[in-house]
């Protein structure tokens, strides 16, 4: 890992250390290669890294050698940024020797706490692992986090909690005690002090003038010396069934100026440009951007990537942008099939935006498509999948040459969203959907990738999940994580060491009531609950 180390190249420059900076952790689920690709994560280091009272230190899943031996940390953060990043974690803590479980780390173990949008959505299943859980967006809190910690940092451990329970957006999960009625349902949810909130609040940034870029490089990461620019953050469009949509609100643009600078800055250190966001082409001067690229690779000729574009804002000039900077395939989400289904989930886009989209796409010089879409949707008809098949051979047909894939996940309901209280399909149903669009698509010549209906299974029970879960995660970790390892872990659990956890089908496949208490309602993410009913009601309208 040092001589990974030794080939980064720094944007910026870190502050000259106190003697008696805090040593942190910085703790990504993933290798090196993935977390040296992750913007949001690097930002976070930098903030931290540009503070003399820090000294952070990056750590991975594949870290060799450590600066900060865990002894002397007195703060580790993990990044949390899909519901089975846990395993990594695990694989983190136990490598160095931490106790998985917040209650059995006594004074010499370093706080250890978390964020990123699962555990901002739904803590509640990794709650006991955590000593505290940060809800929101990092860049708000961190440095809050720092400037409290060093008040408390020669304080017992329960003592630093509970000051720390005070700060807003952060939630301590041992300050609170929930109780369960007989038929699983939650009965109470309440702080065991006055110190904890009631209400936990989702930190939000509102001033993205300042626009985030890479601020470390290395061609060891999965995308080698690439210079990542997030151009967009959250999402205005909230597709019903979307977390990234409804979990970022508002829709928050960095100023073009500071776009404008960042490209000027990436191209002194990288050949490659990445612009990052939920939807990029919502920025209100995207064409701006666009054509400022263009007249950049007038003078040096470098890369131009983007993660994905919405169909309707597809334009002769963007695909240029695209096309000239090497990107010749691009991915873009119609979600389903017929406009019906569609509206339903709030995805306005006719068939007519999708196949003018895709032309303009094609005639300007794109080569590849893949098309995203859900299967299992609620309120979704056999009608809807076969609108999915004629439409996918309609764009084949109408875009002769182009290499047009479709890839398929299963609707998963995600807490915060309108569709939190949908229940999710069985897998057999889903599963005679997936093969008759694999049979259908594959007579007509299209690639399809199909999601492995298991696995989002187990996401959507750890999407809906409580704190019952806990012993599960561990026994799961325990038997290597893979996928008959949920089965085996739950059987040993309730029927050997007869513990009281429901089953998994409660969480994933039921239609929950709008009384019933969720385990996630104690987080204020700036909609409340009714809000949120309308949202559905105006669904099955």
């Amino acid at each position: 890992m040092s001589n990974k180390f030794n080939e980064e190249k720094f944007i910026y420059t870190p502050a000259p250390k106190e003697k008696d900076a805090i040593p942190f952790w910085w703790c990504f689920p993933s290798t090196y290669q993935i977390g040296m690709a992750s913007l949001g994560y690097l930002s976070l280091f930098r903030i931290s890294d540009q503070n003399k009272d820090v000294y952070p230190e990056r750590i991975f899943t594949n870290t060799e050698k450590t600066t900060h031996k865990i002894s002397v940390v007195e703060l580790a953060g993990f990044s949390f940024s899909f519901e089975l990043d846990f395993l990594s974690i695990f694989k983190i803590l136990e490598k160095y020797n931490i106790p998985f479980k917040a209650s059995d780390r006594t004074e010499g173990y370093p706080l250890i706490f978390g964020g990123g949008p699962v555990l901002t959505a739904n803590p509640e299943p990794y709650a006991e692992f955590f000593d505290f859980i940060i809800t929101g967006e990092g860049e708000e809190i961190i440095p809050e986090l720092v400037t409290a910690y060093k008040k408390i940092r020669h304080l017992s451990k329960k003592e630093k909690l509970i000051y720390l329970a005070q700060i807003s957006g952060i939630y301590v999960p041992s300050l609170y005690n929930i109780e369960y009625h007989p038929d699983n349902t939650i009965k109470s949810f309440t702080p065991d002090i006055p110190e904890a909130q009631e209400t936990v609040t989702r930190r939000c940034i509102m001033d993205l003038s300042k626009c985030i870029y890479s601020p470390i490089l290395t061609e060891k990461s999965v995308f080698p010396n690439m210079f990542l620019i997030e151009t967009a953050r959250g999402c205005p469009k909230r597709c019903r069934f979307c977390l990234a949509s409804y979990l970022s609100l508002p829709a928050r643009y960095p100023d073009l100026e500071g776009i404008l600078n960042a490209i000027d800055t990436g191209l002194e250190y990288s050949n490659k440009i990445g612009l990052l966001g939920a939807l990029i082409t919502e920025h209100p001067h995207f064409e701006k951007i666009c054509e400022y690229l263009l007249a950049k690779r007038q003078e040096k000729e470098f890369e131009i990537s983007v993660s994905s574009l919405r169909i309707d804002k597809i334009t002769p000039l963007i695909v240029k942008m695209l096309v000239e900077g090497g990107q010749r395939n691009t991915t873009i989400a119609i979600e389903a099939g017929s406009e019906q289904l569609r509206k339903f989930i709030n995805k306005n886009l006719s068939n007519e935006d999708i196949l003018n989209g895709i032309k303009i796409a094609r005639e300007n010089g794109l080569t590849g498509l893949k098309v995203y879409g859900i299967i299992g949707l609620p309120s979704e008809t056999e009608a809807d999948i076969t609108e999915l098949i004629n439409l996918m051979k309609e764009i084949k047909k109408e875009n002769k040459g182009l290499k047009l894939t479709l890839s398929i996940s299963s609707f998963v309901p995600k807490a915060h969203t309108p569709l939190q209280w949908d229940k999710r399909e069985k897998n057999k149903t889903l599963q005679d959907k997936l093969n008759y669009l694999q049979k259908e698509l594959n007579k007509a010549g299209i690639l399809f990738k199909p999601t492995s209906l298991k696995w989002d299974y187990i996401q959507a029970v750890l999407s809906r999940g409580d704190r019952r879960l806990a012993p599960l995660l561990e026994k799961v970790y325990e038997y290597s994580g893979t996928l008959g390892s949920w089965g085996r872990a739950y059987k040993e659990l309730t029927e050997e060491e007869k513990l009281d956890i429901p089953e998994l089908d409660w969480y994933a496949l039921r239609e929950i009531p709008y009384d019933e208490i969720l385990p996630w309602d104690f987080i204020d993410t700036g909609l409340n609950r009714k809000t949120l009913e309308k949202e559905r009601e105006k669904a099955y309208k």
